[in-house]
């Protein structure tokens, strides 16, 4: 039996097995940059984060993001499949690990990218647009600088707090445009 995009989307908010999924990383390779906060928001719930103690040590955190995404029937990313995930995937080789198991996932980005004729395609800016009551936080460079040498300290309140935003900005772009989803691939 084949269900609808728009049933299955009903049948995994009703039943919580939706998440919505951030990461914040050193960088864009997992060869030579690490994941610093991964935040995961199940439909219409608070997030959680995961996050390093230490940089360059991310292995606790990607192996707890893998098992924490494999209890969701679906993910929803805004370019997830060319970064999240690949990324997450890419420091659990590097520690041993098996990949993530594959989900139905919506990447909202290429949804969005082929179903909108807008100037700009950030997550950011079609929030603003939509004029949802969620924005996308900015970080300063500031930030970005102190959190690798110091990782325990305020900057990692700044990062997860950012990596939450986007799960929350997320589900509210998600809510605005979810009729537009017409393919959920893994």
């Amino acid at each position: 039996m084949k269900v609808s995009e728009q049933v299955f989307l009903s049948l995994v908010e009703e039943t919580g097995k939706l998440a919505f999924v951030d990461i914040e990383a050193t960088g864009l390779r997992g060869d030579y940059n690490s994941v610093l906060v991964v935040s995961i928001k199940p439909f219409d719930t608070k997030p959680y984060s995961f996050h390093i103690k230490q940089a360059g040590n991310d292995q606790k955190v990607v192996r707890e993001a893998k098992d924490a995404l494999e209890q969701y029937h679906c993910w929803c990313t805004y370019y997830g499949k060319g970064f999240d995930i690949k990324m997450l995937n890419t420091r659990l080789l590097k520690w041993g690990s098996d990949p993530i198991e594959s989900r139905p996932h919506i990447d909202l980005y290429f949804t969005l990218k082929y179903n909108l004729l807008t100037a700009r395609k950030s997550q950011g800016h079609l929030l603003s647009f939509l004029e949802t009551p969620e924005e996308k936080m900015s970080v300063s460079p500031n930030v970005w600088s102190e959190i690798v040498g110091n990782p325990t300290g305020p900057a990692m309140s700044t990062m997860i707090k950012r990596c939450e935003s986007d799960v929350a900005g997320l589900e509210a772009l998600y809510n605005k445009t979810k009729h537009l989803i017409k393919e959920i691939k893994s």
